[in-house]
């Protein structure tokens, strides 16, 4: 509406006549020189008038140009948009040789902080609290609550899957782990390691489809403290203590627990370690002041060319209240009745 003023006088402002006005409206209202000016607005927004609906098909064509973390701002717009971005998601899914990102959480609530390859964000995952990570692998972490709840999650989507059978211990304390699939396969398995006195370690595992108790097997054995890397290879569970050259590992055919040495070797494919400059850059991501006070969960990182895959260490004690996970960058998504069964 027009600001209000005596016939002679100028208006100070004025807001009118409405957008998508139509000129047979008002024609007979208004004096000559404001019928010129109306005559222009009219034009105006006929001319800027469009269906936005048109841009629902350029959509996915944005999509498609954003990278992971923008692409998840992108999907919580509104119902249309979060629809046109699920093929650049399944185009992500299809890329395995992501550098990870890292979250870090603890303190007791759902603050976290994301730290992406260039970024840091802070974000809220209740799912988080009161967990420990056991293992980190294609972008599922492996997470224990007090009292033996464990249960696989994936931080971006928020997809969660229990395994139905609580963990023989309540407590962890050096304890590691590592599974073959992830938890939507069949075919899926999980080790968990760890040293149970000074001359005694165990494993613990569970296959899904069934299985109605956790297997524990034992060695006698004496393993140092320190266990750096947790892998599934080529049908083994491995539990390295890189500083002193020697592995558990575990053949899940047969199904049992030995002590070897660590050989290094030049072969041209496989499993290798991260180097020193590959940990400084990550830890430089990170730009935390205090590391040595953060509990880190491992992971590996499958190569794009398929010869090797980069594993990177567990850091640090598990009694420290300060939580951190290596993890790939994907979006994993499950359906409603998705269940480990």
């Amino acid at each position: 509406m027009c600001g209000e003023y005596e016939r002679g006088e100028t208006a100070a402002f004025c807001f009118w006549p409405p957008r998508n006005l139509q000129l047979s409206q008002v024609e007979n209202q208004l004096q000559p020189s404001n019928l010129l000016l109306a005559k222009r607005f009219i034009k105006r927004d006929q001319k800027s008038t469009r269906d936005w609906t048109d841009l629902h098909d350029l959509l996915p064509s944005i999509a498609e140009r954003l990278g992971l973390f923008e692409l998840l701002r992108f999907r919580a717009v509104c119902k249309h948009w979060y629809a046109a971005s699920s093929g650049a998601l399944d185009k992500i899914e299809t890329v395995s040789d992501h550098e990870p990102w890292f979250l870090l959480y603890g303190d007791d609530n759902s603050t976290c902080t994301l730290i992406t390859e260039s970024e840091k964000h802070t974000t809220n995952i209740p799912e988080l609290n009161g967990t420990t990570c056991l293992s980190s692998r294609q972008g599922w972490l492996l997470l224990f609550r007090e009292g033996g709840s464990i249960f696989f999650f994936c931080p971006l989507s928020r997809a969660k899957i229990h395994i139905p059978v609580k963990f023989p211990h309540s407590v962890i304390s050096n304890h590691v782990a590592s599974f073959t699939a992830p938890p939507t396969s069949k075919n899926c398995s999980v080790g968990i390691f760890n040293r149970a006195t000074d001359t005694e370690l165990e494993l613990h595992v569970i296959h899904r489809g069934g299985a109605s108790s956790w297997t524990k097997y034992k060695l006698e054995a004496r393993f140092p403290r320190g266990i750096h890397y947790a892998v599934y290879h080529k049908g083994y569970f491995l539990f390295i203590d890189k500083k002193n050259n020697i592995m558990a590992y575990f053949h899940l055919e047969k199904q049992r627990l030995c002590l070897a040495e660590v050989i290094w070797t030049k072969a041209r494919e496989g499993l290798r370690f991260c180097s020193e400059k590959e940990k400084n850059q990550m830890k430089a991501r990170l730009a935390l002041d205090d590391m040595c006070g953060v509990s880190i969960c491992g992971t590996t990182v499958s190569s794009g060319d398929g010869h090797w895959g980069k594993m990177v260490g567990y850091e640090n004690s598990r009694d420290f209240k300060k939580q951190g996970a290596w993890f790939q960058p994907r979006f994993h998504q499950i359906s409603e009745n998705q269940s480990w069964w």
